[in-house]
């Protein structure tokens, strides 16, 4: 049986097929993500019925997805377990414990999450974990310059995420011990904060931007990079002008929504 699956787990259509459907995502998440609110955080609950799930549970589900067809894909491949694919193979789960995991531990709360993205997740992370899987299990470049300097990115943009989700649970935390008070949104400072609204989705793309160079571009990784920008950016936008709209005139007008000084 499990030679049957490892067999048409990595014949060669089923990945190419992978890929081709997955290549197709950020051309419809961009305009779909640009007319509606993923019902999730803040925007939860804005798509009609609420059909919602408890969000450390779903978030924690629909995210732990990827390293674990990642991994299958790694096994099923057989790598030689180079510098190079054991490097990359370490910073995909480290990114993804912490996504699935420590992140909703860590989180005060969640908030509900609507079916429809929770299933949209777990069909991208299928495909995302599969082919970034097979390629790296397939591949081993050189450990050169670009690989380190890719894996630098990373490691920058990883760090940042985790510095600024900070700043957010502290805030969350603060307003948790101020139940006298009924605002439940703040402005936050610090880091990139004080240049946009959304540094977590910003670092993000980053740390995926690293992996990609890393790689000396696969085609995986590139794409994964794309499918980043064009979920969370117009995500980051939709923040951006919500968090104008909630505080007004008291909302800092030098930030932008996701690059600094640009977007």
């Amino acid at each position: 049986m499990e030679d049957t699956i490892r067999k048409y787990w990595l014949k060669p259509s089923t990945y190419n097929t992978a890929v081709g459907i997955y290549a197709s995502l950020p051309i419809l998440m961009v305009p779909a993500l640009f007319i509606v609110n993923a019902p999730y955080g803040r925007f939860a609950g804005k798509l009609g019925i609420d059909w919602s799930l408890s969000g450390k549970w779903s978030w924690s589900l629909m995210e732990i997805i990827s390293p674990i067809v990642f991994t299958t894909s790694i096994i099923f491949t057989r790598p030689t377990g180079t510098p190079f694919q054991m490097i990359l193979c370490t910073a995909w789960i480290i990114h993804y414990i912490n996504r699935s995991i420590i992140h909703p531990i860590r989180a005060t709360s969640m908030a509900p999450i609507h079916i429809l993205p929770f299933i949209c997740s777990i069909f991208f992370n299928v495909l995302n974990g599969y082919t970034n899987g097979v390629w790296i299990g397939r591949h081993s470049n050189a450990t050169d310059t670009q690989f380190w300097t890719g894996i630098i990115i990373w490691v920058s943009g990883f760090v940042s995420n985790i510095y600024h989700d900070n700043i957010l649970f502290q805030l969350r935390r603060i307003n948790n011990e101020k139940k006298e008070t009924s605002k439940k949104y703040f402005i936050p400072h610090g880091g990139l904060f004080e240049y946009i609204s959304c540094p977590n989705y910003f670092s993000e793309t980053i740390e995926w931007l690293g992996f990609t160079i890393a790689t000396h571009g696969s085609i995986p990784a590139i794409i994964f990079t794309i499918a980043t920008a064009a979920n969370l950016f117009p995500r980051a936008w939709r923040t951006h002008q919500w968090y104008k709209n909630q505080f007004k005139d008291i909302y800092p007008k030098n930030r932008k929504a996701v690059l600094p000084f640009l977007l």
